[in-house]
Parts: C-alpha cells; sequence; structure tokens
C-alpha cells in the first residue's frame, strides 16, 4: 500500500563524505554493500528544519526557415540541481560534515584557520546528499528497514543529489528564537531509489554525464543526534555579539561605530551570511563543465540589529577619511564556556539605518562585510571555533 502523504517525522537528511582527486570515499564497490564499514558511510545532519530540493532543464530552440516552430529543442546546458535546508544550531557537526574547517574550542582568536580552508583546496569541496523517505507511520531515527514485511522495505525511498558544492551559507540568531543556519547546494544530477543500500551512486561523470556506476551507497540508521554533544539547541540567551577594534578580539572594544554606541546597544539580532558563487568551466568535447569553481573575491556579510542606547560623537566625514576596521565575534556558550562561535575579521562598516517611529524602540542596523581570505590568512575573513565532533 502506497504512503497518503509524507511528513516530517518519516525524513532524514544525510550529507555524503569528501570527494578527493582519487574519488568517492563513502561508499564501496558493486557487490560489496555489506562492507561498507559505519566509518565509511554518509553522515546524517542533525536539527534539520526544512528541505528543498528541485531540477530544471534549459533547452534552445532550434529554428529554420520555413518553420513556425522550432524543429527541435535541444539540451545545450547540463541541468541545474539545487538543495537548500536549514537546521537549529547546536554546534558545528553539520558545519564540519558539509566541508568547512573548525577550530577547536581553545583555539585562541588570533591563531583561527579560515572556514573554507578545505573548499579552497578541494578536499571538501564535493559530496553526495540524500533524502531519506521511511514508511508512513515511522520515525526515521531508528527505523528498521527490515520490519515487518517487504511492503515496508519497498516504501523506504531516497531522493539522491549528486556532485553537491556549496553555493551560501547563512547563520541567524534573534531574540525570542532559536538560532538557525541554511545551506544551499548546486549539484550535477538527481536520482530516485527504493531501499538505503544497494543503489548507485547519485554522481555523475562531469565531462560526459554518465552515471556512476562502480560505487553503492548505504545509508546508516538514523539516530536522533549524530554527534557526541548532547546538546539539543542553542537559546537566545545563550548568544553575545561583539564589535572589536580589528586584530583585538579579546579586549578593547571599540565603543564608537558610526555614532552609535555599541557597548550601550541591546543587541536584538545577528545575520551571517557567504555567498559562494560557482563558475562552471567548458570545454570542447565535453557535454557538461568539467569542473564548478568558486568566483572570487567571496565576501562575507553580518548585519547587527540593535535598540538604541546612548549616541557618541562623530560624523560620517571621519568614517571617510578615519575607515576602520573591525572584529566581529558571535559567540554562543554552553554553562558559560565557549560553545561556537563565528568571527568576522576585518570587517568594514557598509551602511547605518536607523529606525524610529510611534509604539517602538529606537533601533539601529548596522551593516558589515569582510572579503574571504586564503587559507594561510589569519587576520581576515570568515572563521568558526566550536565543537563539532
Amino acid at each position: 500500500m502506497g504512503k497518503n502523504r509524507i511528513i516530517y517525522q518519516s525524513e532524514a537528511l544525510y550529507a555524503g563524505r569528501d570527494k578527493p582527486s582519487g574519488g568517492y570515499i563513502d561508499e564501496t564497490g558493486v557487490g560489496d554493500v555489506d562492507a561498507i564499514q559505519d566509518d565509511a558511510r554518509p553522515y546524517q545532519l542533525q536539527r534539520v528544519q526544512s528541505a528543498n530540493y528541485s531540477f530544471e532543464i534549459a533547452r534552445q530552440d532550434v529554428n529554420q526557415f520555413g518553420n513556425l516552430a522550432a524543429i527541435d529543442r535541444v539540451i545545450l546546458d547540463q541541468p541545474t540541481v539545487s538543495l537548500d535546508f536549514t537546521y537549529y544550531i547546536n554546534n558545528f557537526f553539520n558545519e564540519d560534515k558539509l566541508g568547512f574547517a573548525i577550530n577547536g574550542t581553545t583555539v585562541q582568536y588570533n591563531s583561527l584557520t579560515s572556514s573554507i580552508t578545505d573548499l579552497l583546496d578541494k578536499t571538501a569541496d564535493e559530496r553526495n546528499y540524500y533524502i531519506r523517505t521511511v514508511n508512513e507511520g515511522f520515525d526515521a531515527v531508528a527505523f528498521d528497514e527490515d520490519y515487518g514485511d517487504t511492503a515496508v522495505k519497498a516504501n523506504n525511498d531516497v531522493i539522491a543529489v549528486g556532485n553537491g558544492f556549496l553555493s551560501s551559507y547563512s547563520s541567524e540568531g534573534a531574540v525570542g528564537d532559536f538560532p538557525t543556519a541554511s545551506v544551499t547546494v548546486e549539484a550535477l544530477n538527481m536520482s530516485f531509489d527504493t531501499g538505503s543500500s544497494g543503489n548507485y551512486l547519485p554522481a555523475v561523470n562531469p565531462t560526459d554525464g554518465t552515471k556512476i556506476t562502480d560505487k553503492l551507497y548505504n545509508l546508516p540508521t538514523g539516530v536522533r543526534t549524530s554527534s557526541d554533544d548532547a546538546t539539543t539547541v542553542l537559546k537566545p540567551g545563550d548568544i553575545t555579539v561583539s564589535i572589536y577594534n580589528a586584530g583585538s578580539t579579546s579586549t578593547e572594544a571599540d565603543p564608537n561605530v558610526g555614532g552609535v554606541d555599541v557597548s550601550d546597544s541591546k543587541i536584538q539580532s545577528y545575520s551571517l551570511n557567504v555567498d559562494f558563487g560557482r563558475e562552471p568551466l567548458q570545454r570542447l568535447g565535453n557535454r557538461f563543465a568539467f569542473a564548478r569553481e568558486i568566483t572570487f573575491p567571496v565576501t562575507a556579510s553580518m548585519s547587527v540589529d540593535a535598540l538604541m542606547g546612548d549616541l557618541t560623537t562623530g560624523n560620517l566625514a571621519e568614517v571617510l577619511t578615519h575607515d576602520k576596521s573591525y572584529d566581529l565575534v558571535v559567540e554562543m556558550k554552553k554553562d558559560g564556556a565557549r560553545h561556537m562561535a563565528y568571527v568576522l575579521k576585518d570587517a568594514k562598516l557598509d551602511s547605518q539605518e536607523f529606525s524610529s517611529s510611534i509604539g517602538d524602540n529606537k533601533g539601529v542596523t548596522l551593516n558589515f562585510s569582510s572579503q574571504i581570505g586564503s587559507k594561510t590568512e589569519t587576520t581576515v575573513g570568515l572563521f568558526m571555533s566550536g565543537v563539532h565532533a
């Protein structure tokens, strides 16, 4: 009997292992699916709140004199597959599995490694993604595919996204809500499978679009939490946002940012965003792009909303003359200690917006941006530090 509907209870999202130059390492060869080790299977992402996926096929008309309608509509470019999902932030486990470089909680802010280090050197830039849907009425967590009869297994489906590249990442936190992260992925292929093991990878050969048929995937049983950290979710009271003079993320906060006394501002929310524009590289003889490289420069932006406290002296002319840089730190604590932190270094103030109306508190929005540096750069760009195992 088929499903009447699918709800969040029955779904789980997985991210495959890294794809270094030697090929995928999260799956095994055809006919050897039982030999897949637990530590070589895709990772289940945790605290997922939504997942959307789609594909779009672009066609080009072939017209000629003598025919009103096109005589053919040819696929000239590779199909575009997209996946986006959101999740509550409780640690950096998901970010680590998505390919970001995460520093430990004991690493000093002046010694952090860039968050995109592994994306730059291609050790963690491409992977497969899997959305597993189990039988109606069952939780995806602890679901036993062999439960009951074969009808249960027949209704255990997987939508698999192949050759996925991160194209954007954002994080938001606000008073009255849990902090969340959102991810967008660009991919080359999507497949629809029955059963969570023994199926071919969704990946394709990017040069000609042919499906990879010498590797299988096997999704592990869903669990309530994939990491060793038992934190269910972080709360607004765990979050602090600090603005420092550039190069001094441990001391000496600058009280005057564009005339606003940041030390007296009551911060209500933050929004951090970084987009990785992807350029498909093509060449004659290949049907599809042979690579999808990040387009540089990459800019990370952060907006901070606050209720106004005191103003300080200053004017726009001084901002133009003495163009300062800032280090912004979004720190999330657990039991009073740093649990995770975003650090945006060498950020410039791009705009400042004041709002005031009857019945509302006067507010200000500060918009900052910084460019992402290389893997050896420690003074500019976006850095992540925290629990991720």
